[in-house]
């Protein structure tokens, strides 16, 4: 008898039914041994890099399987927006989607058309990939319902002309995600330092208060406690903790700077 298909796990909506907040790593430059070393600590949802980090497609899906067999979910920040990148990245088992800087609503809509199935988005649909288990089942029609269920697609908002039309952009049907990217909306403008915080503030307070009431599940990197708690009081569930190589760097130059106090430095 031929065994009976399982549904597609939407792994997001399950760790948000499961808990209040869910916490993640920023990885540029991640290794399996990182990625297992993030399950074991407790982490929800590994954010890979790939605009500012080495590893390429083959590299960032391998790992993104990884990620999803340790029960996480796997957030790949996309280099642009290309069918290219789109369609191999949710083939590959990608569950979260990121375009840094969108701009309008018209780079959000066509985000959606490349990243959800019809009747939604114009997703090309491979009978056999690991963004649909392998298989389409019995019923393609309830598989590929159950895969746009599945597959998240967030914008990161990181500019002054995405604000001014953050209305139009939050408006777009099939985008349920929303973050905000401070260090290259403030360099955009020529912003540094406090002055690029204080400036920047109340933006990035609209933007999440906004996505918030248009229904969108808001992310930030909070990379202190004060900021995670401003950022939860806004509405923020989903917290990206750290990165990877600033964790590693952190960890080694501590760990050595301990026995060099003990033993003297040389």
């Amino acid at each position: 008898m031929e065994n009976e298909i399982q549904p597609l796990s939407n792994r997001l909506g399950e760790l948000l039914d499961e808990h209040e907040t869910l916490y993640g790593v920023i990885c540029r430059d991640a290794t399996l041994t990182d990625i297992e070393l993030m399950a074991q600590a407790g982490y929800h949802i590994v954010w890979l890099d790939m605009e500012h980090g080495p590893q390429s497609m083959a590299e960032t899906l391998q790992l993104g399987r990884t990620i999803t067999h340790l029960g996480m979910a796997p957030l790949v920040r996309m280099p642009e927006l290309s069918r290219t990148q789109v369609q191999r990245l949710l083939d590959g088992g990608i569950q979260i989607l990121t375009l840094p800087d969108v701009r309008n609503a018209d780079e959000a809509a066509r985000f959606v058309q490349l990243g959800k199935y019809p009747p939604l988005g114009q997703r090309g649909v491979s009978s056999s990939s690991a963004g649909t288990a392998f298989t389409m089942g019995a019923d393609p029609q309830q598989r590929l319902r159950q895969a746009n269920d599945a597959t998240h697609l967030m914008l990161m908002i990181e500019s002054d002309e995405a604000y001014e039309t953050l209305d139009e952009i939050l408006a777009v049907e099939g985008i349920d995600m929303v973050t905000v990217g401070p260090m290259d909306w403030s360099v955009g403008l020529g912003l540094f330092g406090d002055e690029a915080k204080t400036r920047q503030a109340p933006k990035i307070a609209r933007v999440f208060t906004a996505a918030l009431q248009a229904g969108k599940i808001t992310t930030a990197g909070a990379f202190s406690i004060d900021q995670a708690r401003y950022y939860q009081a806004l509405g923020v569930r989903v917290f990206f903790v750290g990165v990877d190589l600033v964790i590693k760097r952190q960890a080694l130059t501590e760990t050595l700077a301990q026995f060099q106090n003990a033993l003297g430095a040389r």
